[in-house]
């Protein structure tokens, strides 16, 4: 245990010799450290962060990894997948969950931010909405394990969509 206390103590000849308000990394009478000014740079990266932890608390950080502005493009984007393009493709119940996954894989390429939590969200909120409209009588006697399906699918497209849109966007923006 002495070990670590020795460890932590500091040698007071060393700074003697450094100086009092001086550094070794003192350049010309201002801290500067690989190019960053540690007085400026340093302090106000955490008074940054001081804040949103400690003013917004849990609503501050949600706030940053949702946003609702996302998530009502995002179901535009599911809507307009299942009822516009799914209407347009022959495929039958599958028209609507490859339409989902068609828009929002556009929306993954055109975003500039990763968007997972709303694209989720959004094609299982249509994919269960779709899926109760469509069949009201066979969501009422599976006992909602239809609509559970038309979600998981829905959902799962969505994030497939987005995804795929996303990495073809890494692609494109990557320097080689």
């Amino acid at each position: 245990m002495s070990e670590r206390t020795d460890d932590l103590t500091i040698d007071e000849e060393a700074v003697d010799e450094v100086g009092v308000g001086e550094t070794d990394a003192s350049v010309g009478g201002t801290d500067e450290i690989a190019g960053f000014d540690t007085a400026t740079d340093f302090e106000t990266d955490t008074d940054t962060a001081d804040e949103t932890t400690a003013g917004g608390g849990l609503r501050g950080r949600v706030g940053d990894a949702v946003s609702p502005v996302s998530f009502a493009l995002q179901l535009a984007g599911a809507l307009v997948g299942t009822f516009v393009v799914g209407g347009a493709l022959p495929l039958g119940p599958l028209s609507g969950v490859v339409g989902v996954l068609a828009v929002l894989f556009v929306l993954g390429v055109v975003s500039t931010d990763a968007r997972y939590v709303e694209a989720g969200t959004a094609g299982a909120l249509v994919g269960v909405l779709t899926t109760v409209v469509g069949s009201i009588t066979l969501s009422v006697v599976s006992g909602g394990l239809v609509p559970v399906a038309g979600g998981v699918a829905g959902g799962l497209a969505a994030l497939v969509g987005h995804y795929a849109g996303r990495d073809l966007r890494d692609g494109l923006t990557r320097d080689l």
